[in-house]
């Protein structure tokens, strides 16, 4: 989408609400955004985010609907530090939203305190989750129902070995073969042991009133530093329901912002006070960061995985075998990562 398409698509929106009228406004591709959906608009002296969702596929939640329905979420929840919304168009499936002035989170800014500002924003957004408002969120996926769950999941594609398409691809054969099986039966192995010795059930389902509200891509990624150095959370279009452990594995896990262990016992504190709290999520937190990792590597491999359908979605032309070479390395660290979080 360029911005005079989308600043054409924008107009009647804009009209409605009495803007633009006498000034054009001016679109121009937010700073950081990578996707070509999110703009900047400026008019009459003011800023705000115009974001574009393009149509879903049927089979899986509408980022357009999800997105409306956190923000009507947050309302209704008073959680107001971060960007709130200002309109919707269902025709040209457009968003008006506020723009927090400010600029991305660096790797180096990873500290204590701004990981404990991320641990306070998901459990400001958990306190009421239970409210009707929440309720159009997308459910739990299917894979994160249980431990056994995610096992399964990620076994699908490992015992399965490299596509025929693929296997030509000899980096990629050898680390599927000499590294990345090997390291996952460890994997499964150690998750399984220690749920025996637990005493916990690994096909034990996730009880509902455990399941937390994660904001999407739970991550640095999705934060900015405001001008008043504060940290600020946005984009949620991936909002859904989720198991706590996978949430906060995940943001652990993240490759590009390297959130230290050391933070995760502060971390957890945070959600002490959420209501209905599973009081084994730090111990399925330990079993499952190994089980994220692998996730993480495949998704690092494979970006269009489709979990649901046991599908890998790799791309065949030569750029994606490109990819594919590139992305070995990280998910060597993150196979690495994963059997060192076993010790």
């Amino acid at each position: 989408m360029n911005p005079e398409t989308l600043r054409a698509l924008a107009m009647p929106m804009l009209e409605k609400r009495g803007m633009g009228e006498d000034t054009p406004p001016q679109v121009a591709p937010l700073p950081g955004s990578s996707m070509q959906r999110t703009f900047k608009l400026h008019l009459d002296g003011l800023d705000y985010v115009l974001k574009w969702y393009p149509m879903a596929p049927t089979d899986q939640p509408d980022p357009w609907l999800t997105e409306q329905q956190f923000y009507t979420y947050l309302q209704q929840s008073g959680v107001h530090d971060n960007p709130f919304a200002l309109g919707w168009d269902s025709e040209s499936r457009l968003g008006l939203l506020s723009l927090l002035h400010g600029r991305a989170v660096r790797r180096e800014e990873v500290d204590l305190p701004r990981t404990l500002s991320a641990a306070a924003f998901l459990a400001r957004i958990n306190q009421d989750r239970h409210v009707d408002e929440a309720k159009g969120l997308p459910g739990v996926p299917a894979r994160e129902s249980s431990i056994a769950a995610m096992l399964d999941a990620v076994n699908t594609f490992l015992l399965r070995g490299v596509p025929e398409p693929l296997r030509h691809i000899q980096p990629l054969t050898s680390f599927w073969e000499d590294e990345f099986s090997t390291g996952w039966h460890e994997i499964v192995q150690h998750c399984l042991s220690s749920c025996e010795t637990l005493g916990m059930d690994a096909s034990a389902m996730l009880q509902a009133p455990h399941a937390m509200i994660t904001p999407g891509e739970f991550t640095f990624h999705n934060a900015i530093i405001t001008l008043e150095h504060s940290l600020c959370f946005c984009d949620f279009d991936q909002a859904r329901w989720g198991d706590p452990a996978c949430i906060i594995a995940r943001f652990f896990a993240q490759p590009d912002f390297q959130v230290k262990p050391a933070f995760l016992e502060e971390f957890l504190k945070a959600f002490s006070g959420i209501p209905d709290g599973d009081p084994l999520m730090a111990a399925r937190l330990n079993l499952i960061l190994p089980v994220i990792r692998i996730e993480l590597a495949l998704t690092t491999l494979f970006p269009n995985i489709q979990w649901e359908k046991g599908q890998l979605g790799f791309d065949p032309d030569q750029n994606g075998k490109v990819h594919l070479i590139q992305n070995l390395s990280q998910a060597r660290q993150h196979l690495k990562a994963g059997l060192r979080s076993m010790k």
